[in-house]
């Protein structure tokens, strides 16, 4: 029975957010388990255009660190805010949803790249991201 509660209540994760999460925790375990190694979802510009290897441009924004504290605290994070502007800023409107991410993390690599700094920033900047879209739309609700 608590199997059958738990898929019910993440078939009712709107799709955008029930992906974009699911793939999070998915890459973070691979790479956990080690069947994969961070350094084949960096972000590197060397490596997409001469190499050829696309996926970077997508995985860097799926990997939050290791399993931990953090970790967790950045999935609930995700998890909450994205699944509250899907449901109410955005609802009925996903490819709109879809958009936001797209553009938000095509400003992020940009500003990632342009930053003299080599420590990588898109973590930071992609959770930020989402709880200031959410706040510009509930501006009265705190954030928690």
């Amino acid at each position: 029975m608590a199997y059958q509660s738990l898929r019910l209540e993440y078939l009712q994760i709107p799709p955008v957010s029930r992906a974009y999460t699911t793939a999070c925790v998915l890459t973070t375990a691979a790479v956990q388990l080690e069947l994969i190694t961070p350094f084949q979802l960096y972000f590197n510009p060397e490596l997409i255009f001469k190499h050829f290897q696309i996926w970077r441009l997508i995985t860097n924004f799926l990997f939050f660190g290791p399993v931990g504290f953090n970790f967790l605290f950045n999935m609930i994070f995700l998890y909450r805010y994205c699944r509250m502007l899907e449901e109410g800023s955005f609802r009925g409107r996903t490819a709109d949803f879809v958009f936001m991410f797209l553009f938000g993390g095509f400003l992020m690599t940009q500003s990632d790249r342009m930053s003299k700094s080599k420590e990588l920033l898109t973590q930071v900047l992609q959770l930020d991201t989402y709880i200031f879209s959410w706040k510009m739309y509930f501006p009265i609700n705190l954030v928690e």
